[in-house]
């Protein structure tokens, strides 16, 4: 936290000094008021307005000077400058928008996906980052974003299917979604998408490398890259849990432990056969 402290006045108050020190509520806030300035100045006077507590009133004179530099000063961690463009640099993994409606998303982290559900998501992604149609953003917010129903799939989630009437209506709810929602629900789900592939975690107390599965095949540094169906693929042939559709009804963080137990076996014997080719 940023601690600042008002001279004239002797109030001290504290500001998040990263986005995982923020509320759920203040990265609502900043994605909505993101949509509504017309400038990142405007938005980050309103923002250090928000996250100090304060009526928001246009700074003149020498408090308008203080009130820029103290933006520049501990608000710079709110954005990232691609292509010359300034935009929001959400990096948490902790879902800010739990629910939109009836409709309820996921747990932080993607921890209560099945593997389906998240292969889903993640190919509407990557449809959408190539087309840029509206269309494919929509079928990804209604994969995550759907109907609750009384059965509770293998992940612990009550979640409907991913077809039919019921489908179909959570997708034109998802094409109703305000576009500051669209916006902050992608980029959360792009951050989990990117810890799962390149960060640490723990499944089952135990410390995994994640990043290792999706390593290029062979020793050739510029080989393809493995992708999250090349993984599904590889579970159905070991048939650890059985056919395709078997496998994409398992609780995302359960075929990840099985993935990277497969991995450790695959290296284990990697380094017997290397041993005994030595003697």
């Amino acid at each position: 936290m940023t601690r600042i402290e008002a001279y004239e006045s002797g109030r001290v108050s504290e500001i998040p000094s990263g986005w995982a020190e923020m509320s759920p509520e203040q990265i609502r806030y900043a994605y909505r008021m993101y949509g509504r300035c017309d400038s990142p100045l405007e938005f980050n006077v309103r923002m250090l307005y928000h996250l100090l507590g304060l009526r928001m009133r246009p700074p003149k004179g020498n408090a308008a000077e203080n009130v820029y530099l103290l933006c520049e000063q501990c608000l710079g961690f709110l954005f990232k400058e691609e292509d010359g463009v300034a935009r929001l640099a959400f990096d948490g993994v902790a879902n800010p928008l739990p629910r939109v409606g009836h409709r309820y998303g996921p747990a932080d982290l993607l921890q209560d996906l099945t593997f389906g559900e998240f292969r889903a998501a993640a190919m509407a992604v990557q449809a959408f980052g190539r087309s840029q149609d509206p269309s494919d953003l929509d079928d990804f917010l209604a994969i995550l974003y759907r109907s609750r129903c009384r059965k509770t799939n293998r992940a612990g989630r009550r979640a409907g299917p991913m077809s039919g009437r019921g489908f179909r209506r959570d997708r034109r709810a998802a094409a109703r979604m305000r576009p500051w929602r669209k916006n902050l629900i992608l980029s959360w789900f792009c951050c989990c998408l990117q810890y799962l592939q390149r960060e640490k975690l723990v499944l089952s107390g135990e410390e995994v490398d994640l990043s290792k599965l999706f390593a290029p095949e062979g020793s050739a540094s510029n080989g393809p890259a493995v992708t999250w169906n090349d993984l599904l693929v590889q579970l159905a042939k070991d048939q650890t849990i059985g056919n395709i559709d078997r496998v994409d009804e398992e609780p995302l963080f359960s075929v990840l432990q099985i993935l990277w137990s497969n991995h450790k076996e695959a290296k284990r014997y990697e380094a017997s056969i290397k041993a005994q080719k030595t003697h």
